[in-house]
C-alpha cells in the first residue's frame, strides 16, 4: 500500500489490479490493471512522489515498469538482463536481495538496472543453514532513504541515497538474527517456532513507523492483543515511542502508509485513517 497526493493505492493479488482511493472525493477506481500490461504477479512497487512515477516489479525481479498516470500510458519497460534498457534509470536507487548459491549467504544489493553485473553489495546477512529464509523481509522508502526490514529480527538496514551510505538500526525488542528454518527434503520451510517481529512499515521525512506484534509488558498486562506501531527517528535511529491501533472487527493490520499527518492502516476488508498528533 502506498499514499501520494491525497490518494491511497493498494494492490489486490486476486484481481491483479492496483486500486486507487481518493481521500477527498471518497471514490475508488482501478489505477493499474493487467489490461494495461499483463503481469503474472506484482511482487513489489514504489512511487516517486516528486515525479509521481510508479515503479512496478514483476515476479522475476528482472523487469521494471515505469508508469506515469498523468499520461495514462506506460513510460517504459526495462529488462535489466538485456542491453540496452529502454530508458536510463541509472540514477534511480532500488535495493534487492540476492542469494549467493555457492556461499549460501543472502546479500542486500543496490540494483543497477542498466548494468546488472555492476550491482553494489550493501550488506551481507549472517550465514545460517536455512536457504536464506532468516534474511527474508520487506522494503519501504521515503525517497531519500531506503529501508530493508527483516521479518524475524530487529536489525534494519537503512540506505541513504543522497550520501551513498548504509546504517544498521535496531528495534527495541533486540531480537537477534537466528536460523528460523527446518530442512524439508531438498528445501527449507519456516519453523513453527519462528516469530514475525516486524510485519509492515512506512516512513515519512523524519520517522520510520514499524508495525510489530511483539507486545510490550504493559500491553500484555492490559490484555491488549493488537499491533503496536514503534516509531524511530530516521536521522539517528533512536526509538521515539509507540502507540497502539484500536481493535477493528478482530482483524489484523496488514499494511501501513503515511501521508501528511495521517497514518493509513489496511485491514483485511477495510482501510482506516488515523490522524497523528504530537501528544
Amino acid at each position: 500500500m502506498k499514499a501520494a497526493q491525497g490518494n491511497i493505492y493498494g494492490y489486490v493479488y486476486s484481481k491483479k489490479t492496483i486500486f486507487r482511493y481518493n481521500t477527498t472525493l471518497h471514490q475508488t477506481d482501478s489505477f493499474f490493471t493487467d489490461r494495461i500490461l499483463p503481469l503474472e504477479i506484482m511482487t513489489r512497487w514504489d512511487v516517486d512522489t516528486s515525479t509521481h512515477t510508479f515503479y512496478i516489479f514483476d515476479d522475476t525481479g528482472k523487469k521494471i515498469i515505469a508508469y506515469q498516470p498523468v499520461s495514462g500510458k506506460l513510460d517504459s519497460i526495462m529488462y535489466p538482463s538485456t542491453t540496452p534498457a529502454y530508458k536510463d534509470i541509472s540514477h534511480t536507487a532500488y535495493m534487492i536481495t540476492d542469494f549467493d548459491t555457492s556461499r549460501k549467504v543472502t546479500r542486500l544489493k543496490l540494483r543497477n538496472f542498466n548494468a546488472p553485473a555492476q550491482d553494489t553489495t550493501l550488506y551481507e546477512f549472517p550465514y545460517f543453514e536455512d536457504g536464506g529464509l532468516s534474511a527474508d523481509g520487506f522494503y519501504t522508502t521515503n525517497n531519500r532513504n531506503h529501508f530493508y526490514i527483516p521479518f524475524y529480527n530487529g536489525g534494519i538496514i537503512r540506505y541513504d541515497e543522497t550520501n551513498n551510505n548504509i546504517r544498521l538500526m535496531h528495534t527495541i525488542d533486540n531480537t537477534p538474527p537466528s536460523n528460523i528454518a527446518i530442512p524439508t527434503g531438498n528445501i527449507y520451510t519456516r519453523s513453527s517456532k519462528s516469530i514475525v517481529v516486524n510485519s509492515t512499515a512506512t516512513a515519512d521525512d523524519q520517522y520510520l513507523y514499524i508495525l510489530s506484534y511483539v507486545l510490550s509488558e504493559d500491553a500484555v498486562a492490559s490484555n491488549y492483543r493488537g499491533p503496536a506501531v514503534d516509531v524511530y527517528n530516521i536521522q539517528n535511529g533512536a526509538y521515539e515511542g509507540s502507540f497502539r491501533f484500536p481493535g477493528y472487527q478482530s482483524r489484523p493490520v496488514l499494511q501501513l502508509a503515511k501521508t501528511a499527518d495521517t497514518l493509513i492502516a489496511a485491514y483485511e476488508n477495510n482501510i482506516l485513517l488515523f490522524k497523528l498528533t504530537s501528544k
